[in-house]
């Protein structure tokens, strides 16, 4: 599934081949492509050819800037092939616009898991999923969801430019130097190619983005958005431009500042962070949206009470203490708490995090 983010969107590409597995074969003509919510059944694209690229034999482009409700939408592409009518299809996941990260993100429950669900109003729906998404996505740990992030990298992460063929360490304006230990002794940020391994592990140029990084959606430097071919994310965190034999390394690396009070930063990053909802994690959200719901609507649900003992004819049954359950990150529905178990076995309230002098954060938007 294609991820965009709404208002930013990106390129939309089809590509066809003579059979499965053969060579890359062209449409008789520009093939038409028909965009439509599948939350509403709303077509937010009519078909068209208007916009359509053709960069390369059986590819096809369309550059589509997402300007629609976060949804799932349907892409659907439409042509002919030796007069026989052809189509190709893909699912595109558009995004809320950069929240900063914060609260549980793409947790999309669908129809939910109640057998009643598609009969409750669309107000006590969206209760009952803001309810279970948020308190699973507690309960694992704040750390399942992609939330989309607008940052602005501060400096870069710099080897192999600086004196002879040393490395200097991360650089602003002019370059500033990091220290690092070798062999027991302080060195202050060059070490030439004398000392093993010096910058063979990691990359000339690099800006560091707020971790885990799940995909890149666009880069753009100077209005222009890069080519995504021509950057790699390395250990989740570090955004590498690429080079090859012919164009020196040093002149496709990242700007070393920019000016954090223009209208528009230089340097502009949107990406998806974090670490995708587990199915079985989803599974466990639709359920207890389920039973929220029966709740809300004085049904018969598997959401435990206050009851701590009940003794009828004699016979004494005790039930778990909510206040316990609560306590513990629980929800009481067996087959919710069985994932938060298997998925946060230590309880951690949060992902963990590491924090380094060395390594200085990008910008975030966050209003």
């Amino acid at each position: 599934m294609t991820t965009f983010i709404t208002t930013v969107g990106g390129t939309l590409v089809s590509e066809w081949f003579q059979f499965a597995g053969g060579p890359a074969q062209d449409l008789d003509a520009t093939p038409t492509i028909t965009i439509t919510s599948l939350g509403t059944g709303t077509v937010v694209l009519a078909p068209t050819s208007t916009g359509v690229g053709h960069p390369a034999v059986g590819v096809y482009t369309y550059i589509w800037t997402a300007s629609v409700a976060p949804d799932n939408y349907i892409v659907v592409w439409n042509g002919l092939s030796g007069a026989d009518p052809v189509q190709a299809s893909e699912i595109v996941n558009v995004l809320a616009a950069a929240s900063g990260g914060v609260g549980p993100c793409a947790w999309e429950l669908g129809t939910g898991c109640s057998p009643d669900w598609d009969s409750y109003s669309t107000q006590l729906k969206a209760d009952a999923t803001a309810y279970a998404t948020l308190v699973l996505w507690s309960a694992t740990g704040r750390q399942f969801g992609l939330c989309p992030m607008t940052v602005y990298p501060c400096g870069r992460d710099y080897s192999g430019y600086g004196w002879g063929d040393g490395a200097w360490g991360w650089s602003w304006f002019e370059g500033t130097f990091v220290p690092y230990i070798w062999g027991g002794q302080w060195f202050n940020a060059y070490c030439g190619c004398g000392l093993p391994s010096c910058f063979a592990c990691k990359p000339r140029c690099a800006a560091y983005l707020p971790g885990p990084v799940a995909s890149i959606v666009q880069v753009t430097l100077d209005g222009a958005v890069i080519d995504p071919s021509t950057y790699r994310v390395w250990d989740q965190q570090w955004l590498t431009r690429k080079s090859d034999t012919t164009t020196p390394a040093a002149d496709v690396c990242w700007p070393r500042c920019q000016s954090f009070n223009a209208i528009t930063p230089a340097f502009e990053v949107i990406y998806l962070r974090g670490t995708p909802v587990p199915a079985a994690l989803m599974r466990a959200a639709k359920t207890l949206a389920g039973e929220y719901a029966k709740a809300c609507l004085g049904q018969d649900c598997q959401l435990p009470s206050r009851v701590v003992n009940i003794a009828r004819q004699g016979v004494t049954v005790s039930l778990q203490d909510i206040d316990t359950l609560l306590r513990d990150g629980f929800t009481g529905v067996v087959t919710v708490d069985q994932i938060i178990r298997q998925l946060n076995p230590h309880m951690l309230k949060s992902r963990t995090r590491l924090y380094s002098p060395d390594v200085q954060n990008a910008r975030v938007i966050t209003s």
